[in-house]
């Protein structure tokens, strides 16, 4: 009888938060992304074959809004991140803000992704998230690395990368009603908050979506940075990303060209650029993207290691890196909510730092893999 007790009194308190949730709008979502992946290293430190299981950016989270009158309405977001192929993780770490949305547009305070972010991931396409993504090898920072491109700027300890790609902490974000189809929003990160902190950051982001045409401007602004990597002389970085794309119904084609400008003693300059396609076929859809980055840092990475070594002797060697990169991607909805993604990968860099004074030749990777997506 006691035990019935229980399963009554959980039953009630189960039906009493779903009705709360539902009384103030609050939505549970994430997705659990798995894949097994296949990667062939090689060039002049070596040639190495890696066979993994990758988490491919699983989330959950919690997103709501209260009414509040006159048009006014509270909103809030808190989403975490957990590896689906380790069990690791937890904390609100991908998205954490509170804010105000109304005819004045929306206003948030918090934790979440840039501005600069709202264009460059249009071209992130499926939702790629690992060596299928040109963010990895190419775009986003002084890169060629699986894991060195996107950054979390929370803390002054954050700002030593070069990565756009990224979220704000400790900040303040407002975007405009969207007119016309153009919308813009712009983001400033205090980052550090003691007096002997000056790192910040500040993108803006301006879209346009009408029919079949989408087009976006970002622009990122870091201020006081504490240097790339190891390299600790305090600078000011900049980029600046254009897209288009055009949905012609049973193909959309899209591209981007981005430039980045870290003001060192010496400055140092990146272009690159992106063509691609996707083509759904029913169950099916299919992919292809190339780009290319004219410098960079492609000598800083040990594909051995799948570290980036950023220190002098690599910035050094700027003007002598640069690569390319091609994906082929592959989904296959098993229904609304499950699908199985698969890609295969190559990427080239022109040369590959092997010490400080022996600059190397090129280091290629091809990479495969097969993963089973889940959302809800």
């Amino acid at each position: 009888m006691k035990f019935q007790r229980t399963l009554i009194a959980a039953a009630i308190a189960l039906a009493s938060s779903a009705a709360f949730a539902q009384t103030a709008n609050v939505t549970l979502y994430g997705g659990i992304r798995t894949a097994m992946e296949v990667a062939q290293y090689k060039g002049p430190q070596g040639s190495a074959r890696i066979i993994s299981q990758e988490n491919i950016s699983s989330r959950f989270g919690f997103r709501g809004s209260e009414n509040l009158g006159g048009g006014l309405t509270a909103i809030f977001q808190m989403e975490g991140a957990f590896a689906s192929d380790t069990g690791a993780g937890g904390g609100f770490t991908r998205e954490s803000w509170v804010g105000l949305q109304g005819g004045f547009g929306t206003l948030r305070l918090g934790h979440g992704l840039t501005a600069y972010d709202d264009v460059l991931g249009w071209a992130h396409h499926q939702g790629a998230n690992s060596w299928e993504n040109r963010n990895n090898g190419l775009s986003g920072g002084a890169g060629f690395a699986k894991r060195d491109l996107f950054s979390t700027y929370s803390s002054p300890a954050n700002c030593t990368s070069s990565a756009f790609d990224a979220r704000y902490s400790n900040s303040i974000s407002y975007q405009t009603p969207t007119v016309g189809g153009l919308t813009l929003r712009t983001h400033y990160g205090i980052i550090g908050e003691t007096a002997g902190t000056r790192c910040t950051g500040w993108d803006t982001s301006v879209r346009f979506t009408q029919g079949p045409f989408r087009l976006g401007v970002a622009f990122a602004q870091h201020n006081n940075f504490t240097g790339l990597g190891s390299v600790v002389a305090l600078h000011d970085q900049q980029a600046m990303r254009a897209y288009a794309s055009f949905n012609a119904g049973p193909v959309m084609i899209d591209g981007t060209i981005e430039q980045a400008r870290y003001k060192l003693p010496v400055a140092l300059k990146y272009r690159y650029w992106e063509i691609g396609a996707l083509a759904p076929m029913g169950p099916w859809t299919l992919g292809v993207q190339y780009s290319t980055r004219d410098k960079g840092l492609a000598a800083g990475y040990n594909p051995l290691t799948q570290t980036l070594a950023v220190n002098a002797a690599t910035l050094a060697q700027w003007n002598n890196g640069g690569g390319k990169h091609l994906s082929l991607t592959a989904d296959y909805a098993l229904s609304k909510r499950t699908l199985l993604r698969g890609y295969y990968t190559t990427l080239e860099n022109e040369r590959t730092i092997i010490n400080p004074n022996n600059l190397g030749g090129k280091t290629k990777i091809n990479a495969f893999a097969l993963g089973l997506w889940h959302s809800f």
